[in-house]
């Protein structure tokens, strides 16, 4: 008798959705960050299927998900547009987008989102300026992990008797309150009476950081705006309380600039990415 040929392996259905690690799925349709997903698991509030999952198990679009017993709808196009925004912030206005609903981008006169809007380092709520958002948690990710590298510009006005001898001091200054601080420039404007101006440019520096700095020798820094994140710069085009699409091009010199300021063993794309993003 002849022997039969070995049979072939079934190759996998076309239609048969591919499955994605949770956290990675969920970021990546901007339900939330890799790092709130892994909390909401480790506090038993997502479920798949009626079950809190491992952290790293993997599911597909078809799987029912909840989050707070509520289900959640994974947006999944073919192929999603990575889609940034620039956003210009008013002092005092509340970037509170954690809620997960388009309710927030409503109040902040943002586009839909296909989850929701996440923001790339955001500035505390009583500073303003030059916020970069977008509803790809992919390319949050990617990006936050190396902003602290990149140069920042920000405009302080100040309140109080401003004299060259402390903008001196300010200049070498290396911390505050314990807190590693790096600044690269600062000029002052010197107005009239107590308000004055002062061009700050930092690295890993937070703004709060300057704040205190200045309060701790009785400055008050009574507004503070971000007027450059890296190579993008906040124009006076976009208006406060406005968003523009961020172009392709500006994109591009974000990612070279932060995978510039790597070390060189962890340049390169990431696996899975798309370059040109």
């Amino acid at each position: 008798m002849r022997p039969r040929p070995p049979r072939k392996q079934s190759a996998p259905r076309k239609d048969q959705p591919p499955s994605e690690r949770v956290q990675k799925l969920l970021s990546a349709a901007g339900i939330g960050s890799r790092r709130e997903v892994e909390r909401w698991i480790r506090e038993g509030r997502l479920q798949i299927n009626g079950e809190v999952p491992a952290l790293g198990a993997k599911l597909t679009p078809r799987d029912r998900i909840t989050l707070d017993g509520r289900p959640v709808r994974l947006h999944t196009p073919a192929v999603k547009e990575l889609r940034v925004l620039l956003f210009h912030r008013s002092p005092g206005e509340n970037l509170d987008l954690k809620a997960a609903s388009s309710r927030a981008a409503e109040l902040l006169n943002l586009p839909r989102a296909f989850g929701r809007w996440l923001a790339i380092q955001p500035m505390p709520p009583v500073d303003g300026g030059l916020e970069i958002l977008t509803d790809d948690g992919s390319w949050a990710h990617r990006v936050s992990q190396g902003v602290h590298a990149l140069t920042v510009d920000y405009v302080l006005r100040m309140r109080g008797p401003l004299k060259d001898d402390l903008v001196e001091e300010f200049r070498a200054a290396t911390d505050c309150e314990g807190e590693a601080m790096s600044i690269l420039q600062a000029d002052a404007q010197y107005g009239e009476g107590f308000n004055h101006w002062l061009n700050v440019t930092v690295r890993a520096t937070r703004s709060a950081q300057v704040r205190h700095w200045w309060a701790a020798r009785g400055i008050i820094v009574s507004r503070l705006m971000r007027v450059r994140f890296g190579p993008v710069h906040l124009s006076r085009e976009l208006p406060r309380g406005h968003s523009r699409a961020m172009l392709v091009s500006e994109r591009n010199a974000l990612i070279n600039e932060i995978d510039a300021a790597k070390p060189t063993s962890e340049q390169g794309v990431e696996p899975g990415s798309d370059p040109s993003l």
